[in-house]
């Protein structure tokens, strides 16, 4: 069961580096980006706030962001947050794809995030769980741990957990193949491998991004936050010659959705074309063969 989240403000194998608790109150960030504000949430389980936020540190040569070193963080909401626990990148440059899911349904979620070490194909997935015993967030190992990886499905059921899908997948100028890497279960600090190796996907197609809206909020924004936030909503696809709806999608709680087409040419916008607050306008996509086209539709909350 996915925790309720009180704020979603933005929104993508295991780490040698143990994560380690700190003591600082605000993070070192760096021109090269600034922190970002994900989740807002009861992430241990009880009654305090916490956010998870990440951000990115420069290489020292400068090369590029390729080189920079990605950090995830959890600390608490308050006027001077304390930072109660710390992940950071050893060769991974940024976190994507977080998700906060319950996959064990003991009230505190699990974190789960995809590492990017630079290539479409080249992630590293990273769960983070709250520790009662230990209080402190812990990363939980994978039995098998897979390689390469490229995204991550989580899949509920009627039993007492849920279970988390880990697709590979490889490339070349012409086809994508996605395949599923492995499926797992959490049984205390590990995820254990019960199924893997099916190919779910070949050249596939379509249209994917996330929906944003934005003011998040009314009033003026402070400094280091964000003025929108991910917009659970109803998109609609249409043809570009007489408008037509073709496909009707929701996105998820993160705003984010992924929909498989044929190549050609689309409008993507709300379902709704009434003219009240929100609003979101549409856009044209060229969808080509083996790719994913990525957009992001933002709506206007109409607050001021």
């Amino acid at each position: 069961m996915i925790l309720a989240l009180c704020l979603a403000v933005s929104s993508a194998a295991i780490a040698s580096t143990k994560p380690q608790a700190i003591a600082s109150t605000k993070p070192q960030t760096s021109a090269l980006q600034k922190r970002r504000v994900i989740q807002i949430g009861h992430f241990s389980g009880g009654r305090e706030l916490q956010r998870i936020i990440t951000w990115q540190t420069a290489d020292p040569s400068g090369r590029s962001v390729r080189y920079a070193t990605a950090h995830l963080a959890i600390e608490s909401v308050e006027p001077h947050p304390r930072i109660l626990w710390q992940a950071d990148g050893e060769s991974e440059y940024l976190v994507d794809s977080i998700r906060v899911v319950d996959l064990d349904r003991d009230g505190a979620p699990e974190i789960i995030s995809l590492w990017w070490k630079g290539a479409a194909l080249n992630a590293v997935p990273r769960v983070f769980h709250w520790d009662r015993a230990a209080r402190s967030f812990v990363e939980l190992k994978f039995q098998n741990e897979c390689n390469g990886v490229h995204s991550f499905r989580v899949i509920r059921s009627a039993g007492s957990t849920s279970r988390l899908e880990i697709f590979v997948g490889s490339e070349s100028s012409r086809t994508r193949r996605i395949v599923l890497c492995g499926e797992y279960e959490l049984r205390g600090a590990m995820f254990v491998r019960s199924r893997g190796g099916d190919s779910v996907a070949q050249a596939e197609s379509g249209i994917e991004g996330q929906a944003i809206i934005s003011p998040a909020r009314p009033g003026p924004i402070r400094q280091g936050e964000s003025g929108s936030a991910p917009y659970k909503t109803t998109l609609a696809i249409r043809a570009i010659t007489d408008g037509a709806e073709i496909k009707r999608l929701e996105t998820g709680s993160d705003g984010r959705f992924r929909v498989v087409l044929p190549p050609g040419t689309y409008r993507i916008g709300p379902a709704a074309r009434a003219g009240r607050f929100p609003r979101g306008d549409e856009q044209t996509v060229t969808v080509m063969q083996g790719k994913f086209a990525h957009v992001t539709i933002e709506f206007d909350s109409g607050m001021r």
